[in-house]
């Protein structure tokens, strides 16, 4: 029945089976809007909840969960969780940039400054990693 090959696209896809490229992309990708939705819904009213489910690492516990079932290293999951740090790190600055340039320049031309600013940093940064 259809609880049958639900259970073994699942079991498929936490196996590292590679049959079901696009499922699996598609669940990630459902995980990651309802994440979006769930806090663009909830900031407006919380927004501190809002920040804070921005905060848990959603994203970095589902893609390790793919990883791991799909025979990932651990010396991948070393560098990948150092590196994240680093890159986390950087990208925190949009967040000053963005909020101290809107009352100035207005939303869409702080959002713009912020994420080229901390875009070209993340660039350079990938670039540093990459050719150490």
């Amino acid at each position: 029945g259809q609880g049958l090959w639900t259970r073994y696209v699942i079991l498929n896809l936490l196996s590292g089976g590679r049959k079901y490229p696009v499922l699996e992309l598609l669940i990630k990708a459902i995980i990651g809007g309802a994440v979006i939705a769930t806090v663009s819904t909830v900031s407006q009213k919380y927004p501190t909840i809002g920040a804070f489910v921005l905060g848990i690492p959603l994203a970095s516990f589902v893609a390790f969960v793919f990883m791991y079932y799909s025979g990932v290293d651990e010396q991948t999951f070393k560098t990948i969780s150092i590196q994240t740090v680093y890159f986390v790190g950087v990208s925190l600055l949009f967040f000053p940039i963005f909020v101290y340039t809107m009352p100035y320049v207005g939303f869409w031309t702080a959002m713009i400054t912020g994420t080229v600013i901390t875009g070209s940093l993340m660039l350079g940064l990938y670039r540093y990693l990459v050719y150490l």
